[in-house]
């Protein structure tokens, strides 16, 4: 029987949803794909869960009519500047005597990596592998069948606030949902816009939210370093609104239809009319000054983003540059701005669509978006989750197999 996996991104704007269904041979066919309004979170978490229940109830009552089953194995983002990433390392004799490491060797030393004091109030939500050591011999993808004295796993461990996960997890069950996954925003983003190259050579991934931005850093295809920061495109909307005191919709519309992200390469001359916004207010405003505010906030993001990258406490080598995704990146200008702040080359992040049959030609355009990239990686992310059980529950299959005279 074929699988169906739902992907939802829940932003504090928007919540997009991806609909696969994935066949006995792991090839994904697209149900639905859409994207609705979002309330009751702010910076990626939840905070009002009369809103949330409501939009969700919406989200689940629409999923349950197209199938039953895409509400039962959904995949989530978690975005919260509470979200911490570290690295750990866990070793283990290896426990046969002809020295050689099978699958339960395995097992222990990534459970020993496990194996660390947590935060108060924290959980778990990654222990993700980089690589493996035998007898101190590292960059090791696989030491299955290998043989050696000692296994080690460094790993790097991703914790969440335990109150606001469960928090969201009990929202999603509430209104019908059953969780398969909960992934890390820019893991998410990572897996649906970074190719095994980027990841080789070193890259940067930023993905521009609304209300929240989170970046993962990579080299020799590991991951280096996770982190959501609790500013995005929206803290730019507040403060056109502020500046040019006009109303929450009416800034998003300047910064949409006017805005740029390197204020001196626009005129001081040039002015807007807000009455092409909003027909009640006739005044003019200019547009230098509106490039201006979106240049010092976005500068203050990507500051915070040079920070995080000194946490890893050495230069930074990124020859595949940055890769950055997300609503945010529509925002004309932001590339040249990155350039100019980051000192690296830039490109947009389209979310891999390769391998998944999409027979609607309006759902290509809608996932052919940056916007996209964490709805299309919680699929793919569950894909390869499902993929996994899959293979293990072949493997157990084999062995009871093996075992009939």
């Amino acid at each position: 029987m074929s699988n169906i996996i739902t992907g939802l991104d829940i932003g504090s704007s928007q919540i997009r949803g991806v609909v696969v269904e994935q066949k006995k041979d792991g090839a994904l066919s697209l149900i639905t794909a859409f994207k609705n309004p979002s309330t009751g979170f702010r910076r990626g978490v939840l905070v009002d869960i009369e809103e949330a229940t409501s939009v969700l109830r919406d989200v689940a009552l629409d999923l349950h009519k197209i199938s039953k089953r895409a509400t039962k194995n959904i995949f989530v983002n978690v975005n919260s500047e509470y979200v911490k990433a570290r690295s750990s390392r866990g070793i283990v004799a290896v426990s046969r005597a002809d020295q050689e490491i099978h699958q339960d060797d395995i097992d222990r030393v990534v459970q020993a990596s496990r194996a660390v004091k947590l935060l108060p109030n924290y959980l778990i939500l990654h222990n993700i592998i980089r690589e493996y050591f035998v007898d101190d011999v590292g960059d090791i993808a696989d030491p299955l069948g290998m043989t050696g004295n000692r296994l080690e796993a460094s790993t790097l461990i991703v914790e969440a606030f335990a109150p606001q996960v469960n928090l969201l997890v009990k929202n999603l069950e509430r209104v019908g949902f059953k969780i398969g996954g909960l992934i890390f925003n820019p893991l998410a983003s990572s897996r649906s816009v970074l190719t095994k190259r980027q990841k080789d050579l070193g890259v940067l991934m930023i993905d521009f939210g609304f209300g929240a931005t989170s970046m993962a850093v990579y080299e020799e295809n590991k991951v280096l370093h996770t982190k959501s920061l609790p500013v995005g495109s929206g803290y730019i909307t507040n403060d056109i609104a502020i500046g040019f005191k006009v109303s929450i919709d009416a800034a998003e519309k300047l910064k949409v239809t006017y805005g740029f992200a390197v204020a001196k390469d626009i005129s001081r001359r040039e002015m807007v009319k807000l009455s092409e916004i909003d027909p009640s207010n006739k005044s003019e405003v200019s547009r230098r000054f509106l490039a201006e505010i979106i240049e010092i906030r976005l500068a203050e993001i990507l500051d915070l983003i040079n920070n995080e990258l000194k946490v890893l406490g050495r230069s930074v080598q990124l020859p595949a540059g940055v890769v950055i995704a997300g609503g945010g990146v529509k925002l004309a200008g932001i590339t040249e701005l990155i350039k100019q702040e980051l000192k690296l080359p830039v490109q947009i992040g389209f979310p891999n669509l390769q391998g998944l049959e999409i027979m609607n030609p309006a759902h290509q355009e809608l996932l052919d978006d940056p916007e996209f990239a964490s709805a299309v990686g919680l699929v793919r992310w569950g894909s390869a989750e499902e993929k996994k059980s899959l293979s293990g529950a072949e493997v157990i299959k084999n062995f009871f197999k093996n075992l009939v005279p």
